[in-house]
């Protein structure tokens, strides 16, 4: 099977329906927990990108504010793969002696293009709408149907990732899986154990930065509030999605593409300098700025901050720039959040308050700045619009 965005995106769509016959996902036609298209399929929104095997997917972000000082690359994931594929018997079915895996050399010198895939299945706008219901305003209660949304929804994503990988081996390509168990293994088996853990990072949930891989191939963007979603220009208005995102890496044997040929990118310097202006909200220059879809910095309209004004915990406005670009004195004050300039997110005031309610409704669940911004965030169509204009600009080496 070629490799490309519309035969991905339809198989990755084609599992997620067959997923449906088996007892986790026996929903009813009403109670679909994922978006669904016009077609009645599942809305899934894709991203391929190919690059050489000695391209660094994390130069320039090693730093523990963003995604960690010792993130996962694609040596890594293929000495993960090729350690758990190291031949351990011979032609004759005897133990061999050195049962040592294939270098990364060997995949240099024998696969020409890794190629990264993202995919995001987006929640149900429905039910995103019913929770935005009960958490609007003062409210401070909860869903047991949103939290269910949320489980069953990433579980499917993750059943979905590794069934499609497993269509997609063939003799001639090696394929990676980077669902969750995955991540966890890759963090653990290829990783040495000094860079884990909080020496990493803290509240990394382990070294592969899915959503930083989402917004180097534009399958979305971060927010102020650094979840990653995508908008999207579709029969005159913007349709916002959020939902769990999953990738795949595939070493293959195809020459690389740097003319946007199917859909698949080449991730170059000038885009990877375009996306550093574009995740830094002090920057507030207008010419960056409209092709946000972010809309917290105000352009020809008041902004919006839907996300830290809902936030029970606090965890966003302590962790945010102001509008106009500047950290607050309070902020500011937090010297020991602030890294290389970066600062790190308050994951310990979003998960004590987070917590400590689990603790009394094993079915609590949070993410309001998610849901809010996704029904009641401020949109701008330029940005919906040009973005992927952009993006087809710069990556096109």
């Amino acid at each position: 099977m070629e490799l490309n965005a519309t035969k991905i995106s339809n198989l990755f769509k084609e599992t997620i329906m067959g997923l449906q016959e088996e007892p986790d996902f026996q929903w009813s036609s009403d109670d679909v927990k994922y978006s669904i298209n016009g077609k009645g399929e599942p809305d899934i929104q894709l991203a391929v990108g190919n690059v050489s095997l000695d391209y660094d997917l994390w130069e320039g972000l090693r730093n523990p504010a963003v995604v960690g000082l010792y993130p996962a690359g694609l040596q890594e994931i293929w000495e993960f793969y090729a350690n758990r594929r190291k031949n351990r018997v011979d032609e004759h079915g005897r133990p061999t002696i050195f049962q040592t895996p294939h270098s990364y050399d060997y995949a240099r010198n024998n696969y020409r293009r890794a190629v990264i895939i993202s995919v995001m299945l987006p929640f149900s706008p429905k039910i995103i709408d019913a929770y935005v219901n009960i958490v609007r305003g003062e409210k401070r209660g909860s869903s047991h149907l949103y939290a269910r949304m949320y489980e069953d929804t990433n579980l499917m994503i993750n059943k979905a990732s590794s069934r499609v990988a497993m269509d997609l081996v063939a003799r001639d390509r090696v394929v990676v899986a980077m669902d969750d168990k995955t991540v966890k293994d890759v963090s653990t088996e290829a990783i040495p154990i000094t860079h884990q853990g909080i020496s990493h990072g803290p509240s990394k949930d382990g070294n592969y930065p899915q959503k930083s891989i989402a917004v180097l191939l534009g399958l979305g963007q971060f927010g102020i509030h650094r979840l990653v979603f995508r908008d999207e220009f579709i029969d005159g208005k913007v349709k916002r999605n959020f939902g769990p995102i999953r990738s795949l890496i595939i070493f293959d044997k195809e020459e690389l593409v740097r003319n946007g040929r199917n859909n698949v990118i080449y991730p170059t310097r000038e885009w990877r300098e375009y996306l550093f202006k574009l995740y830094d909200f002090t920057n507030i220059e207008q010419e960056v700025n409209k092709y946000r879809f972010c809309s917290y910095i105000p352009l020809d309209d008041e902004g919006c901050g839907k996300c830290i004004g809902c936030c029970p915990s606090g965890a966003q406005p302590n962790s945010t720039s102001t509008s106009r670009g500047q950290f607050s004195e309070k902020v500011k004050q937090q010297t020991h959040r602030f890294w290389d300039g970066k600062l790190q997110f308050d994951y310990a005031s979003c998960c004590e308050e987070r917590g400590q309610m689990g603790t009394l409704f094993p079915e609590w669940s949070c993410t309001r700045c998610m849901s809010m911004c996704a029904i009641e965030g401020s949109k701008r169509t330029y940005a919906a619009k040009e973005f992927y204009n952009k993006l087809k600009q710069l990556t096109t080496a």
